[in-house]
């Protein structure tokens, strides 16, 4: 099975940069540019794991993670966040939930590959 994987970034350059990435290791990706979008998205898509950006256009993440859990569809979808801000904000922004995860830009690649790994299971994948 392949992991379906929405990349949510303002910043079209990033998306691509992930998106590619992540395509590489042979995942199914939807790329989306803003909260409104990511949020339409994932109810239509129910992707295994979404990757987003924090500060977007349209609805601030933690706004945005806020009305995917409220949602049946989408509540039980796992978030990578990524942002350019310290993780000590982030970390007063987002709750803590299992099914988060926080990567501050520049991002890792080691790192996300490690966090996908763990975050995957929990949107259902099964390699």
């Amino acid at each position: 099975m392949i992991a379906q994987i929405i990349i949510a970034d303002d910043d079209e350059n990033i998306a691509a940069l992930l998106g590619e990435y992540l395509m590489s290791k042979q995942h199914r990706v939807i790329l989306v540019y803003d909260g409104f979008q990511l949020a339409q998205k994932a109810a239509e898509h129910r992707p295994h794991l979404i990757i987003s950006d924090i500060q977007m256009p349209g609805a601030y993440g933690s706004s945005v993670y806020q009305v995917l859990q409220k949602d049946p569809k989408t509540k039980d979808i796992p978030i990578l966040f990524i942002s350019a801000h310290p993780q000590e904000r982030i970390k007063s922004i987002l709750p803590d939930d299992p099914k988060t995860r926080f990567i501050q830009k520049p991002i890792s690649f080691t790192t996300m590959d490690k966090y996908i790994a763990e975050l995957l299971p929990l949107g259902g994948y099964v390699p």
